[in-house]
């Protein structure tokens, strides 16, 4: 395969932590350690040091429109110095992570200079509505959905991240050919050197790794967590790592509930500390229905914890029901059933731990990069061949 130089245009990456940058950072590496070359093209973010690293090219701000639940960079995607860098480099291929501002500035780039242009489809913008300060059901029923069709019609491959993606996708319209490509996960290491700091007097260990806004669907899954104490007899914890605009709220609702010695608020945590918080729990449990793919739930098996998840997009594609975990319906009773039961129950757990760490293992960052740049070859060859 030939070493291609691939340009990533994105509208949030690190210092921002969300999916968005941990998906474009592991891919990123993945193919880095192929042989190929990636620039990626990111916001200036307020008061950050720029980076070291001069594959990624930090483009200045026309604001950073901050509210309670949400933090904006909008990018000056006008700027020449964007079209210098790009004409500079000489890509192969421009693979783009949203369907607007420096999504559309990347697929400009790559028409005027005759790039074949990728685009990943990360997000269920309609589920993101409440962050919009103006029509919020208009753009929840109606514009997010036409913006991502004629996005991606304009390109020549789009990445989905899994089955339910693509249909999705196809439901809208979209007829451009669409590859399933999911975020790849870290392998984590083995041992458990937090278990007895989470764990002092041998609790049963459940976790969760989400931002805590809206819709991570939080207050769900702590209502079912102070439904479990109430009627479990296997003492417990629950570590939750992740931070986010419902942090006071979600502090306030534990001390309501007494819940303060039975849920661990850890805070942002670094990639290095999730894994070992997996390595130490029993069982990852989840109740976000925004998820357009299940990383977190991917990592939480490789780290062999098996998963009890409320069914959505994301979730169906990764939880096999009785194999890795369970789903369940958004219902207190049968979520917390399903959690309880394998409290109770180390052998059926450590099954199911034992197929969830197996079946993560074919989601690694080198296989998902390999993939990707088998796509990426094919697009360049398909294109040459049309002139």
């Amino acid at each position: 395969m030939d070493k291609l130089r691939i340009a990533m245009f994105t509208d949030n990456y690190y210092p921002f932590v969300g999916g968005v940058p941990v998906s474009i950072d592991r891919l990123t590496r993945g193919l880095r350690a192929m042989g190929h070359s990636v620039t990626v093209f990111a916001p200036l973010y307020p008061d950050q040091v720029p980076d070291d690293d001069p594959d990624i090219v930090r483009c200045k701000l026309l604001r950073y429109h901050r509210t309670k639940l949400f933090d904006f960079a909008v990018t000056d995607i006008f700027s020449g110095e964007i079209d210098t860098e790009f004409v500079r480099r000489g890509f192969d291929i421009v693979h783009v992570h949203h369907p607007f501002w420096m999504g559309v500035r990347g697929m400009n780039l790559g028409k005027k200079y005759g790039v074949p242009v990728v685009f990943t489809y990360h997000t269920r913008f309609d589920q993101y509505s409440h962050y919009i300060p103006v029509l919020k059901n208009f753009f929840k029923s109606y514009i997010s959905h036409s913006i991502v069709k004629h996005f991606a019609q304009r390109c020549a491959v789009i990445f989905a991240p899994t089955r339910t993606a693509m249909d999705y996708l196809t439901e809208l319209g979209v007829t451009k050919p669409i590859e399933i490509l999911p975020t790849g996960i870290n392998w984590p290491g083995e041992g458990n050197t937090l278990r007895a700091e989470l764990a002092p007097n041998g609790e049963f260990l459940l976790c969760t790794v989400s931002r805590l806004a809206q819709e991570k669907n939080i207050f769900f899954l702590l209502d079912c967590v102070k439904h479990i104490r109430q009627n479990a007899s296997v003492p417990f914890r629950c570590v939750v790592a992740g931070d986010g605009p419902e942090r006071n709220g979600i502090e306030a609702f534990l001390r309501e509930k007494g819940l303060e010695d039975c849920v661990l608020l850890l805070g942002s945590v670094s990639p290095d500390r999730v894994a070992e918080v997996y390595r130490a729990c029993d069982l990852f449990v989840f109740a976000s229905r925004t998820e357009t793919q299940g990383m977190v739930l991917l990592e939480a098996m490789a780290g062999h914890c098996p998963v009890v998840a409320v069914s959505s997009g994301g979730v169906d594609d990764v939880v096999v029901d009785g194999y890795n975990g369970y789903k369940t319906h958004e219902d207190m009773e049968e979520w917390s059933r399903r959690v309880t039961g394998l409290m109770a129950d180390r052998d059926r757990l450590e099954e199911l731990s034992r197929n969830a760490h197996a079946y993560a293992r074919r989601f690694s960052v080198e296989a998902m990069a390999a993939q990707a740049a088998q796509i990426y070859q094919s697009v360049i060859e398909k294109a040459e061949r049309h002139g």
